[in-house]
């Protein structure tokens, strides 16, 4: 975009921000009210306003939109480059007012993210994913309730759902009941490698897709109960496998567009709206006729079965919960289970070929653990797989998912040394934490035992890397996401060797990362 159509763009938003300026109004007031928060003693006269924190400059009604605008390293699509060079510019701490959002503080020190943890630990408002919350209250036939799910409520309503649905999905016993055909797909998956390998000579420029089928596999599981065959080589592009594949991909392209943007949607249904609305009726309409199979399923069993509770009854048979709670977190399963573990896997393999040694280790672990064993792996193999987690720690923070975590400010709180009254929205940038020198020594460098117990790099701030999340709005699924990606990395390190012989990794912003290049690995089976 050339800075004269850029300078007209900022013209018209001007107008209209000034005209729609006053859509957290209503949170204002809420905050105002709040008497049951009590703020802080906070008196000490070294403390700075938050007016003067650094960042870049701040205009009436559009805040710092100009800058952002007019910065040629802004791209929507590369959100990370602009932040770095904000980050390194201010670092530690930095403020960015946007237009309809409260204000930004924006914290690289693992200091601060404790203190955000701990001071949002009781009620973790999280302002994000505003068109998605939107589409699904003005939903057909009503049938979210006007209740959204975890992703996009706050408040009373998330604190109902969380603390149901808390047992259930994070209870060890309810996700290792599943790991047996977690690991009977990753072996249907490790064949689908192997012939790959053997068409192609490396694996084709849309692997990419081929994680996905195995994420939706998996994920399917434990959240279906059942399998969806998305690893039938024969499967055709108009499958629901796929179809519910390239949904989830256009949601969080479209949700991307929509968060990480001017919010025109909000006045108008733009483009970017009106594909996320389309793409998220499709995926509702598909994955609600899934879960409708399961339910029936579970209705025909033989109630006298001493069989375990599956997830999905466990969470329908849980007081506090409707139905339509239930399938909404399904639904949320499937569609964030597809993107995540995958694109994670893709950045772990990646690191692993360019770090050979690291492989070699990794190799040599699952060697010893699983030996001769010819069975599905166990919950006792992974137990004793701590490089194997190591290489997934740092995987995810040279390549997290995210930027970091973001919460609104429910009391006044100081951070780096400034006062930052309520209301404030506070962002902990653990991606470039995650990089800098000061917390994690040879940052640049792909080295999994300083995750080990004995931390030969020595100690590590436990807010530094936080890439599910913190405190008690943490990754609902990180139990299940974390036993997948166990299992899928075993069994690729125990049969085979992977390499990469092309343009380095950067990362592409879909909401969450996305590698930056085609995943041509070649696999190489082991002698």
């Amino acid at each position: 975009m050339t800075l004269i159509k850029q300078a007209e763009r900022i013209s018209r938003l001007t107008t209209v921000y000034s005209r729609h300026f006053g859509t957290f109004s209503s949170l204002q007031q809420q905050l105002s009210a709040d008497s049951a928060i009590e703020k802080p003693s906070l008196q000490d006269a070294t403390l700075k306003p938050a007016s003067e924190i650094p960042g870049p400059k701040r205009w009436p009604f559009v805040g710092c939109l100009f800058s952002m605008l007019l910065d040629k390293d802004f791209d929507n699509k590369r959100i990370h480059i602009y932040w770095k060079k904000m980050a390194e510019k201010y670092n530690p701490i930095m403020r960015l007012d946007t237009p309809m959002y409260p204000p930004i503080v924006a914290s690289l020190d693992p200091e601060d993210c404790e203190t955000v943890a701990r001071n949002t630990m009781e009620n973790p408002v999280r302002l994000a994913f505003f068109a998605l919350e939107k589409i699904r209250q003005d939903a057909v036939d009503n049938y979210f309730d006007k209740k959204c799910g975890l992703l996009t409520e706050n408040y009373e309503e998330w604190k109902r759902v969380r603390t149901r649905v808390q047992t259930p999905m994070l209870k060890a016993k309810n996700v290792t009941s599943y790991l047996p055909q977690m690991d009977k797909v990753t072996l249907e998956f490790i064949e689908r490698i192997a012939s790959l390998q053997k068409t192609h000579g490396e694996m084709p420029a849309n692997f990419q897709t081929e994680l996905y089928k195995w994420a939706l596999e998996s994920v399917s599981l434990v959240a279906l109960n059942r399998r969806m065959g998305c690893l039938d080589p024969n499967l055709s592009d108009d499958s629901e496998p796929m179809r519910l594949i390239r949904q989830a991909n256009n949601i969080f392209d479209a949700l991307n567009d929509t968060e990480v943007s001017a919010q025109l949607w909000r006045i108008y249904p733009n483009a970017a709206y009106r594909k996320l609305q389309k793409s998220h009726d499709e995926f509702l309409k598909i994955a609600d006729h899934n879960i409708q199979e399961t339910e029936k399923r579970l209705l025909a069993k033989d109630p006298n079965s001493e069989d375990d509770l599956t997830l999905m009854e466990t969470l329908l048979l849980t007081d506090g919960l409707t139905r339509k709670d239930v399938v909404t977190l399904i639904l949320d399963m499937l569609f964030a289970g597809i993107d995540t573990t995958s694109h994670t896997m893709a950045f772990t393999l990646y690191l692993l070929a360019k770090n050979p040694e690291c492989q070699a280790k990794l190799q040599a672990e699952i060697d010893k653990v699983l030996g001769d064993h010819q069975g599905p792996i166990t919950t006792k193999h992974l137990g004793q797989l701590s490089y194997l987690k190591a290489v997934l720690k740092e995987s995810l923070r040279v390549f997290p998912l995210t930027l970091g975590n973001a919460r609104l400010l429910l009391k006044d709180t100081v951070l780096s040394g400034y006062l930052i009254p309520k209301g404030f929205i506070a962002i902990t940038l653990n991606m470039f934490i995650g990089h800098d020198e000061k917390y994690f020594p040879r940052a640049k460098e792909f080295i999994p035992e300083r995750w080990l117990r004995h931390k030969p790099l020595g100690p590590m701030h436990p807010y530094a890397s936080l890439p599910f999340g913190l405190g008690t709005r943490m990754c609902i699924g990180r139990r299940i996401a974390e036993q997948e990606m166990y299992t899928l990395l075993t069994r690729i390190m125990q049969r085979y060797h992977v390499d990469y012989k092309y343009k380095d990794m950067d990362v592409v912003t879909r909401m969450v990362f996305v590698p930056s290049e085609p995943l041509k690995f070649s696999f190489t089976e082991r002698k």
